[in-house]
């Protein structure tokens, strides 16, 4: 069923459109390649934390946590994002409490954090209050990781504090 969400024409049409908007953008991407390399850090983090029945929630929070950005290509992307995907899984005919907890997790992922804080959660297996606020959390660290700053030819321009930007490739650490 993941595969034909994210294959629906009216998500790739916003994807699209995030594209146009970001041709000559010069700092990260908010493309399908990014969708899914922030799928692929939050399996993996969500399985460590025995979150592994999941597995497609997660994946569905990564590729539509920043299409908003078709809407809106500003702050408030993460209300368009959840917004789009929750109409999208009700045609679909999702449960509530899973349509419910993606909304929460993309309404709730922007954010940065240092890069420490983001091994430290990582590695001493931290978690939130609710469920809600473990994916949200672990969406924002996969957003965040998923950003290639050490190799970035845009790294002294962008707007990230140097504490927050990405410093080595997370498969080498995680």
């Amino acid at each position: 069923m993941v595969d034909k969400i994210i294959s629906d024409s009216r998500y790739l049409h916003e994807l699209d459109i995030i594209k146009e908007i970001e041709k000559d953008r010069i700092f990260c991407k908010h493309d399908y390649n990014h969708c899914k390399e922030v799928s692929e850090i939050l399996t993996i983090l969500s399985k460590r934390r025995g979150l592994d029945n999941f597995e497609e929630l997660s994946v569905l929070m990564s590729y539509f946590h920043d299409i908003g950005r078709a809407f809106r290509y500003d702050d408030s992307h993460d209300k368009c994002s959840s917004d789009f995907v929750r109409l999208l899984l009700e045609e679909y005919e999702y449960q509530e409490e899973d349509v419910e907890l993606i909304c929460y997790a993309i309404n709730n992922h922007s954010g940065r954090m240092s890069e420490n804080k983001i091994y430290d959660y990582i590695d001493n297996n931290l978690v939130e209050d609710s469920i809600g606020d473990t994916w949200a959390m672990l969406l924002r660290i996969a957003d965040q990781l998923s950003r290639n700053c050490y190799s970035c030819k845009a790294r002294e321009m962008c707007k990230w504090h140097e504490g927050e930007k990405i410093s080595e490739n997370w498969k080498q650490r995680i």
